[in-house]
Protein backbone atom coordinates (compact mmCIF):
# COMPACT_ATOMS: atom_id res chain seq x y z
CA UNK A 1 0.00 0.00 0.00
CA UNK A 2 1.46 3.55 -1.25
CA UNK A 3 1.31 6.35 1.02
CA UNK A 4 1.04 10.03 -0.31
CA UNK A 5 1.48 13.40 1.94
CA UNK A 6 -2.01 14.81 3.52
CA UNK A 7 -1.47 17.88 1.62
CA UNK A 8 -1.46 16.91 -1.80
CA UNK A 9 -4.27 14.34 -0.87
CA UNK A 10 -6.38 17.70 0.42
CA UNK A 11 -5.83 19.39 -2.61
CA UNK A 12 -7.13 16.58 -4.74
CA UNK A 13 -9.96 15.80 -2.64
CA UNK A 14 -11.31 19.19 -1.38
CA UNK A 15 -9.48 21.89 -3.61
CA UNK A 16 -7.51 23.50 0.03
CA UNK A 17 -4.23 24.91 0.07
CA UNK A 18 -1.26 22.31 1.26
CA UNK A 19 -0.82 23.39 4.91
CA UNK A 20 1.93 26.69 4.70
CA UNK A 21 5.65 25.52 5.61
CA UNK A 22 6.46 25.12 9.47
CA UNK A 23 8.42 28.09 10.74
CA UNK A 24 10.87 27.75 13.83
CA UNK A 25 8.35 28.13 16.13
CA UNK A 26 6.97 25.06 15.01
CA UNK A 27 7.83 22.76 17.43
CA UNK A 28 9.92 19.60 14.90
CA UNK A 29 7.50 17.26 15.94
CA UNK A 30 4.63 18.55 14.88
CA UNK A 31 6.00 20.01 11.63
CA UNK A 32 5.40 16.50 9.94
CA UNK A 33 2.41 16.04 7.93
CA UNK A 34 1.20 12.59 8.55
CA UNK A 35 0.42 9.94 5.17
CA UNK A 36 -2.81 9.08 4.60
CA UNK A 37 -2.90 5.27 3.17
CA UNK A 38 -3.25 5.23 -0.62
CA UNK A 39 -6.53 2.43 -0.57
CA UNK A 40 -8.54 1.51 -3.69
CA UNK A 41 -11.04 4.06 -2.84
CA UNK A 42 -8.96 7.05 -2.37
CA UNK A 43 -7.17 5.78 -5.40
CA UNK A 44 -10.44 5.68 -7.66
CA UNK A 45 -11.27 9.14 -6.11
CA UNK A 46 -7.75 11.02 -7.81
CA UNK A 47 -8.32 8.94 -10.69
CA UNK A 48 -11.71 10.67 -11.56
CA UNK A 49 -10.38 14.05 -9.86
CA UNK A 50 -7.29 13.73 -12.65
CA UNK A 51 -9.76 13.06 -15.77
CA UNK A 52 -11.74 15.80 -14.79
CA UNK A 53 -8.33 17.98 -14.05
CA UNK A 54 -7.66 16.47 -18.12
CA UNK A 55 -10.69 17.87 -19.17
CA UNK A 56 -10.83 20.99 -17.99
CA UNK A 57 -6.97 21.87 -18.05
CA UNK A 58 -6.50 22.15 -14.81
CA UNK A 59 -2.79 21.36 -14.65
CA UNK A 60 -2.37 22.22 -10.85
CA UNK A 61 -4.84 19.28 -9.73
CA UNK A 62 -3.05 17.28 -13.05
CA UNK A 63 0.18 17.56 -11.51
CA UNK A 64 -0.29 16.88 -8.13
CA UNK A 65 -1.86 13.38 -9.04
CA UNK A 66 0.66 12.96 -11.33
CA UNK A 67 3.17 13.31 -8.49
CA UNK A 68 0.94 10.14 -6.68
CA UNK A 69 2.78 8.26 -9.11
CA UNK A 70 -0.55 7.11 -10.49
CA UNK A 71 -0.49 5.05 -13.68
CA UNK A 72 -0.25 7.67 -16.49
CA UNK A 73 -1.56 4.98 -18.80
CA UNK A 74 -5.09 3.86 -16.74
CA UNK A 75 -8.42 4.06 -18.76
CA UNK A 76 -11.66 5.58 -17.36
CA UNK A 77 -14.49 3.82 -18.47
CA UNK A 78 -14.68 4.91 -21.67
CA UNK A 79 -11.17 3.09 -22.46
CA UNK A 80 -9.66 7.01 -22.82
CA UNK A 81 -6.52 7.70 -21.08
CA UNK A 82 -5.63 10.89 -19.43
CA UNK A 83 -3.82 11.96 -22.97
CA UNK A 84 -6.97 11.57 -25.04
CA UNK A 85 -9.24 13.34 -22.71
CA UNK A 86 -6.96 15.96 -22.76
CA UNK A 87 -6.68 15.53 -25.95
CA UNK A 88 -9.98 15.47 -27.01
CA UNK A 89 -11.11 18.55 -25.07
CA UNK A 90 -8.52 20.98 -26.52
CA UNK A 91 -6.26 21.51 -23.13
CA UNK A 92 -2.69 22.08 -24.27
CA UNK A 93 -1.22 22.58 -21.14
CA UNK A 94 -2.42 19.45 -19.40
CA UNK A 95 -1.63 17.30 -22.70
CA UNK A 96 2.08 18.36 -22.52
CA UNK A 97 2.55 17.32 -18.47
CA UNK A 98 1.09 13.89 -19.33
CA UNK A 99 3.76 13.62 -22.40
CA UNK A 100 6.51 14.47 -20.29
CA UNK A 101 5.88 11.81 -17.80
CA UNK A 102 7.97 8.52 -17.98
CA UNK A 103 5.92 5.61 -19.82
CA UNK A 104 3.34 7.44 -21.13
CA UNK A 105 2.07 5.31 -24.20
CA UNK A 106 0.58 7.93 -26.49
CA UNK A 107 -1.28 6.03 -29.70
CA UNK A 108 -3.26 3.63 -27.15
CA UNK A 109 -6.84 3.09 -28.24
CA UNK A 110 -9.58 4.01 -26.21
CA UNK A 111 -12.87 1.63 -26.25
CA UNK A 112 -13.81 2.18 -30.12
CA UNK A 113 -10.21 1.94 -30.91
CA UNK A 114 -9.21 6.03 -31.33
CA UNK A 115 -6.09 7.46 -30.20
CA UNK A 116 -5.40 10.94 -28.63
CA UNK A 117 -4.02 11.90 -31.81
CA UNK A 118 -7.50 10.98 -33.24
CA UNK A 119 -9.42 12.88 -30.92
CA UNK A 120 -7.34 15.99 -31.92
CA UNK A 121 -7.50 15.20 -35.50
CA UNK A 122 -11.68 14.91 -35.48
CA UNK A 123 -11.92 18.16 -32.68
CA UNK A 124 -9.45 20.50 -35.21
CA UNK A 125 -6.67 21.07 -32.16
CA UNK A 126 -3.58 21.73 -34.35
CA UNK A 127 -1.27 22.60 -31.42
CA UNK A 128 -2.21 19.62 -29.51
CA UNK A 129 -1.84 17.57 -33.14
CA UNK A 130 1.59 18.84 -33.55
CA UNK A 131 2.55 17.77 -30.12
CA UNK A 132 1.38 14.53 -30.21
CA UNK A 133 3.53 14.15 -33.54
CA UNK A 134 6.35 15.48 -32.30
CA UNK A 135 6.07 13.00 -29.20
CA UNK A 136 5.95 10.44 -31.46
CA UNK A 137 2.38 9.66 -32.63
CA UNK A 138 1.39 6.96 -35.16
CA UNK A 139 0.45 9.87 -38.01
CA UNK A 140 -1.32 6.34 -39.53
CA UNK A 141 -2.82 4.69 -36.64
CA UNK A 142 -6.38 3.24 -37.43
CA UNK A 143 -9.60 2.34 -35.54
CA UNK A 144 -10.48 -1.65 -35.56
CA UNK A 145 -12.54 -0.30 -38.76
CA UNK A 146 -9.61 1.25 -40.37
CA UNK A 147 -10.61 4.57 -39.87
CA UNK A 148 -7.37 7.18 -39.63
CA UNK A 149 -7.04 10.42 -37.79
CA UNK A 150 -6.91 12.12 -41.13
CA UNK A 151 -10.16 10.43 -42.28
CA UNK A 152 -11.57 12.12 -38.81
CA UNK A 153 -10.07 15.62 -39.46
CA UNK A 154 -11.34 15.22 -43.22
CA UNK A 155 -15.07 13.84 -42.49
CA UNK A 156 -15.05 16.90 -39.79
CA UNK A 157 -13.80 19.65 -42.20
CA UNK A 158 -10.94 20.55 -40.50
CA UNK A 159 -8.20 22.21 -43.08
CA UNK A 160 -5.30 22.97 -40.53
CA UNK A 161 -5.28 19.35 -38.92
CA UNK A 162 -5.55 17.70 -42.62
CA UNK A 163 -2.61 19.67 -43.72
CA UNK A 164 -0.62 19.02 -40.42
CA UNK A 165 -1.25 15.24 -41.19
CA UNK A 166 -0.39 15.20 -44.69
CA UNK A 167 2.91 17.02 -43.78
CA UNK A 168 3.52 14.25 -41.05
CA UNK A 169 2.91 11.79 -43.71
CA UNK A 170 -0.76 10.92 -43.35
CA UNK A 171 -1.81 8.39 -46.32
CA UNK A 172 -4.17 9.67 -47.93
CA UNK A 173 -5.37 6.67 -50.07
CA UNK A 174 -5.85 4.19 -46.69
CA UNK A 175 -9.12 2.87 -46.53
CA UNK A 176 -11.24 2.05 -43.69
CA UNK A 177 -13.26 -1.51 -43.38
CA UNK A 178 -15.86 0.18 -45.77
CA UNK A 179 -13.75 1.38 -48.23
CA UNK A 180 -13.73 4.85 -47.37
CA UNK A 181 -11.17 6.90 -48.01
CA UNK A 182 -10.14 10.43 -46.23
CA UNK A 183 -11.20 11.55 -49.34
CA UNK A 184 -14.49 10.47 -49.68
CA UNK A 185 -15.42 11.34 -46.19
CA UNK A 186 -14.97 14.86 -46.79
CA UNK A 187 -17.23 14.58 -49.83
CA UNK A 188 -19.61 13.54 -48.25
CA UNK A 189 -19.50 15.67 -45.66
CA UNK A 190 -19.37 18.46 -48.51
CA UNK A 191 -15.97 19.82 -46.94
CA UNK A 192 -14.78 21.59 -50.21
CA UNK A 193 -11.54 23.00 -49.20
CA UNK A 194 -10.55 19.98 -47.59
CA UNK A 195 -11.74 17.91 -50.76
CA UNK A 196 -9.29 19.85 -52.78
CA UNK A 197 -6.82 19.43 -50.44
CA UNK A 198 -6.60 15.59 -50.71
CA UNK A 199 -7.06 15.31 -54.05
CA UNK A 200 -3.88 17.47 -54.99
CA UNK A 201 -2.31 15.01 -52.22
CA UNK A 202 -3.64 11.96 -53.84
CA UNK A 203 -1.79 13.32 -57.04
CA UNK A 204 1.65 13.91 -56.32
Amino acid sequence: MRFIPLSGLLVLLIGCSPTPEPTSEVPPQLSHQPAIPLTPEVAAKLRDLAFQAARDGDTKTLDEYLNTKQPVNEKNKRGDTLLTVAAYNGQLGAVERILAQPGVEIDTRNGMGLTALTAAAFKGHVEIAKALLRAGANVNAASRSGQTSLMFAAMSGKLAIVDQLLVAGANPAAKDAKGNTALSLARTQEAEEVVARLEKAIKK
